[in-house]
């Protein structure tokens, strides 16, 4: 119920490492918000992609924030 923040480290998200905000489930997909590409913002993706391409490199308690 409260939004997530993401490092993501190469994939479909970027190239090199970008945050996106995980924020909703809809039909067992993950809702994003990517500041980067409202195509990408648009639509639902599969959490194992999420999971999947998630940065190995974050650190302070990363790859994922939850927001509030």
């Amino acid at each position: 119920g409260k939004p997530v923040i993401a490092h993501m480290g190469p994939g479909v998200f970027t190239d090199v490492g970008h945050f996106i905000v995980l924020r909703g489930v809809q039909d067992e997909n993950i809702l994003v918000a990517d500041p980067a590409s409202r195509t990408r913002s648009e639509q639902s993706w599969d959490l194992s992609i999420i999971l999947n391409e998630a940065s190995k490199a974050a650190s302070s308690g990363g790859p994922f924030w939850i927001v509030g």
